[in-house]
């Protein structure tokens, strides 16, 4: 598991009632708690967060944003150095909101008792993905660290590329899972979705005093096509490698070698192309002779698999809310989307669209009419996933408006129409010709024009792209 929360991981703290005596932010510092006999001009300098003493009802509390949003399976609750100040007691509440404000928040972890100058585990047995965690303490004092470690949970675009994506990236749940040596620092920091802050925070080996070289193995949290790997070698000036060479495989024990003997420059980002069509789950990397890197990127397109694997994970893994704002953005009519979280798990993308027909076969008017009218008119300008269904429309913007009007008039409701692909001419055509119907009639065609839209961004949004 990885802690989802660090400093490294991307995690922020962002919100608190109280630091008087230490800030919140120490809460995720990767590096463990340290003692010292400083004293500040508000009392002892303490390596975590330290709140004043409560002279009120109440308890304090701190909110942080998860650097990988994914799923809770173990909390530690580090107290270390805090003995008279400690927090007596926690609790610990998530949210899968995409912002904190208004949230609400399901407890993970109970009110529960801590003990002063100790490292504390707690399983997690909550299903959700996790955007945001509130520490809170009662009712004051202080705790040195704050680790959430679970399974990564990517968001759309770390998976369904428009692009190459990261395969082998913390964030899709990428890890390093051997090395040839560890000296310095551990080859896990290579993955890292943020920066290199540093040295420190790379993965460097001792000097090699023999013939050898080093090598770090990589499993990918997307096995896919790469087509490059990224070797940072920032921060790493007199002890950067000379060479690379990069071996994949699908299995772990095979390898192919896709990249010879490729020279790599210090403190740079270093592209390094492999031969076409290298494919698997696995990548070595190995640095001639010896040496350090900041991090790894291995840039390459997923495997239909398992990327279709990750967007279920991710959608059966949503709170409510959310689970209502990934449907609502296939259709909204909020009947529809209530059927359609209510449904899950789901165990394929099958499952979903066959759910999702089951539902719209149950709707009423009222209800198609809500769908209906979330839709921006054919040819208006707009943004967001309408404007790649109506790309074809340019060129055709007023003749549509026209009809647009025109069919509203007769019928109430927005003209809809399955655009993807169609060119304005194709739109306008088809508006002509349903002008002509019965309100009846034009019903049941919306209808089966808001089933194609629905079926093709489900398909799209579960990392599936629409055939026909």
């Amino acid at each position: 598991m990885i802690d989802l929360i660090s400093e490294h991981a991307g995690g922020q703290v962002i919100e608190w009632n109280d630091e008087f005596f230490a800030p919140a932010e120490r809460l995720i510092l990767n590096a463990s708690p340290i003692a010292n006999d400083e004293y500040t001009d508000r009392g002892k300098w303490m390596d975590g967060w330290e709140t004043r003493r409560r002279r009120e009802p109440g308890h304090d509390w701190c909110v942080i944003k998860l650097g990988i949003p994914g799923r809770i399976e173990s909390v530690v609750v580090d107290t270390s150095h805090f003995t008279g100040n400690y927090a007596p007691h926690f609790s610990l509440e998530a949210t899968g909101a995409a912002s904190p404000d208004a949230a609400e928040w399901s407890e993970l972890i109970p009110k529960s008792a801590l003990e002063g100058d100790s490292v504390a585990e707690f399983e997690v047995s909550d299903p959700h993905r996790v955007e945001f965690v509130r520490l809170n303490i009662f009712p004051d004092g202080g705790v040195a660290r704050l680790r959430v470690e679970g399974e990564p949970l990517p968001p759309m675009q770390l998976v369904c590329p428009g692009s190459e994506v990261d395969l082998a990236s913390a964030m899709v749940g990428g890890s390093a899972i051997a090395a040839s040596d560890s000296h310095y620092s551990q080859p896990s920091n290579l993955l890292r979705p943020v920066p290199s802050a540093g040295m420190w925070d790379g993965w460097e080996t001792k000097r090699r005093r023999d013939d050898g070289h080093d090598w770090v193995v990589v499993q990918f949290g997307l096995p896919g096509r790469v087509g490059s790997l990224i070797v940072d070698t920032t921060h790493f000036k007199g002890n950067a490698p000379g060479w690379v060479s990069v071996d994949v495989s699908g299995d772990g024990e095979a390898w192919d070698r896709v990249a010879e003997m490729v020279p790599v420059a210090a403190d740079t980002v270093n592209r390094v192309d492999v031969t076409e069509g290298a494919s698997g789950s696995f990548v070595r990397l190995s640095i001639h002779p010896d040496g350090g890197l900041a991090r790894l990127r291995v840039m390459g397109v997923p495997d239909p698999e398992p990327a279709v694997a990750k967007r279920l994970s991710y959608l059966n893994a949503l709170f409510d809310a959310a689970a209502h704002g990934f449907f609502a953005t296939a259709c909204s009519s909020a009947v529809w989307v209530s059927e359609m979280t209510e449904g899950r798990p789901y165990s394929e993308v099958g499952s979903v669209l066959d759910r999702a027909e089951h539902v719209f076969d149950g709707l009423s008017e009222s209800d198609w009419l809500e769908a209906f009218a979330s839709h921006p008119r054919i040819g208006e300008p707009g943004g967001g996933i309408a404007a790649h269904e109506q790309a074809g429309a340019q060129g055709s913007e007023e003749e549509l408006a026209l009809v647009n009007s025109e069919y509203e008039t007769k019928f109430g409701f927005t003209y809809i129409f399955y655009a993807t692909g169609k060119t304005g001419e194709e739109m306008l055509s088809v508006a002509r010709a349903r002008v002509g119907n019965t309100r009846e009639d034009e019903l049941a065609n919306a209808a089966i024009e808001q089933r194609k839209i629905t079926w093709t961004r489900l398909l799209r949004m579960l990392c599936q792209e629409p055939v026909g």
